[in-house]
Formats: structure tokens, sequence, C-alpha cells
């Protein structure tokens, strides 16, 4: 009976090998799930963020300036003038200048970040959607990509998702 305590003493070793290796896994896993949600909620208060600035010059909005497309450049910065007399010069200047340190933002906070944005200035409650895109690993993987796709706009094609994420954000202002 003196090899059944080695025996014994293996299947323990094994056994403790077995659930150090399962809880490495999952101690990766929720690191990388936490980096996830880290990168939703920093998209969500960009995408907020942009429905504020909107929201503060709404003769801008009406003129379709904040709309943005998903091929849209972030457009040069403008000297804004305090002194300008034409009320829709100067909405066009300032809501210009929200869409350049908005998708400056994104671009910086997010990896591979965009935006695209559609404004309904002549909806009842003047509706804007954000959709925020950036690059997720996970969105290659064939299994995963309908849940980090699943709110992507409808309008863009296969090509310009790939290895994206995104997050959509309605609301009315």
């Amino acid at each position: 009976m003196k090899g059944a305590s080695l025996v014994e003493v293996l299947i323990a070793i094994l056994l403790l090998g077995i659930g150090l290796l399962a809880m490495a896994r999952l101690s990766s896993a929720a690191i990388v799930h936490q980096k996830s949600a880290q990168v939703r909620l920093t998209a969500q208060a960009l995408a907020q963020q942009y429905v504020d600035l909107a929201r503060l010059n709404l003769y801008g909005f009406d003129l379709g300036e904040y709309a943005i497309e998903a091929t849209d450049d972030s457009p040069s910065a403008i000297a804004l003038s305090v002194d300008e007399p034409d009320p829709k010069t100067a909405a066009e200047q300032v809501a210009s200048e929200a869409r350049r340190e908005w998708l400056t933002a994104v671009g910086n906070a997010l990896p591979g970040g965009q935006g695209v944005v559609v404004t309904r200035p002549d909806a009842p409650l003047r509706e804007i959607d954000v959709w925020i895109l950036w690059a997720e690993a996970s969105a290659n993987d064939e299994a995963l990509r309908a849940s980090v796709q699943d709110a992507c706009p409808a309008h863009l094609d296969e090509e310009a998702l790939a290895g994206m994420a995104c997050l959509h954000f309605r609301s009315g202002l």
C-alpha cells in the first residue's frame, strides 16, 4: 500500500493544476469583459455629450449641421467670432467646431473610434441618432459578431463594419 499514497498525491496535484488553470482562464475572461464594459461606458458618455452639444445649438441642428456620415472627415478648426452678425453663419460655425471636437474625442478615447449621426430636425421631438463604432477583437469572432454589431447602422456595408463594435443612442432634443 505504499504506492497508493503516491497515486493519491499525483491525482490531487492534477486536480489542483486543473483548478488553477480554470481560475486563470476565468480571470482572463473577467479582464476582457471589464475592458469591454469600460469602452461601452466611454462610448455612451461620448454619445450623450454630442446630444448635449446639439441641444445647445438648436438652430444649427435645424440646419442639419450636426449630421455626420461614416465617410466624413473631422472638419478643420475654425476661429469662432463672438461678433458674427449672421445667426446662420454663427450656428454653422458652432456646429462645425462641435463636430470637430467630438470626432477628435471619439478617435482619441476609443480604439479606431468613429461616429455616425443622423438628425431629424423635422421630427416632433427633433430626433438624433448617434452611433459610435470602435475596433473590437470579438467583432472578428463569427460566434460573437452579432452581439457586438447588433447596434451598428443599417446603411453601412460589411466591409465598413469589419472588426467593429457599435453603440446606438437615440434622443429627442
